[in-house]
């Protein structure tokens, strides 16, 4: 069973579309998440947002629970790939830090990350998906030395922009998607920045 847990309404709604009813399902969240690392416990508690994100996710209001607890084998945070987004799944890897230390314990917290380019040609049935400015140079330089003809991209201004093909190959689809589980050193490397 898995949780995304997306930044707004439009992203959730075209996740929706493509999610296995039976094992995915959606969290939106509206507006920016809190800073928890610069927050006392009872701000931390008292904010709906962050309250809402551990009722979904463990479905008690108690601030300790084991692993066991946790409705989901997999909360996945899924965020658009730029600067904001980035910051936004921060946010959130501190909540799950503060709030829910055990998903992140119990090794249930993942991240995928989004493609900022879809690269397509003639000779393809799927476009080649990039993550960077720099890759998705480097996939047309590749086709074009491999005599691809007809490319074509596409710059992705954020989930809602893309298409259900794109989003099964990109987030739900367990055999396509880019799915690392987040751990310690990333609560680290957040906690530096945000704190």
């Amino acid at each position: 069973m898995e949780l995304f847990i997306v930044e707004g309404e439009s992203a959730a709604d075209a996740l929706q579309q493509v999610c296995n009813v039976e094992n995915q399902h959606i969290h939106p969240i509206q507006g920016k998440p809190m800073n928890v690392f610069r927050a006392s416990e009872k701000t931390i508690w008292a904010n709906e947002r962050v309250s809402a994100i551990h009722r979904r996710v463990v479905g008690s209001p108690s601030a300790h629970l084991l692993p066991d607890y946790v409705f989901y084998d997999r909360v996945i945070l899924l965020t658009d790939a730029n600067a904001d987004g980035v910051h936004a799944k921060a946010l959130l890897l501190g909540i799950f830090a503060e709030v829910m230390p055990e998903v992140i314990e119990a090794g249930r917290l993942f991240t995928i990350r989004a493609p900022q380019f879809a690269v397509s040609y003639a000779q393809a049935p799927h476009p080649v998906f990039a993550y960077s400015t720099d890759g998705r140079d480097s996939v047309i330089g590749q086709l074009a030395n491999g005599g691809a003809t007809k490319v074509a991209t596409q710059h992705f201004a954020g989930l809602a922009g893309m298409s259900a093909p794109e989003l099964t190959f990109a987030f739900t689809n367990p055999d396509t998607r880019r799915i690392s589980q987040l751990d310690a050193s990333h609560v680290a490397a957040a906690r530096s920045v945000l704190s």
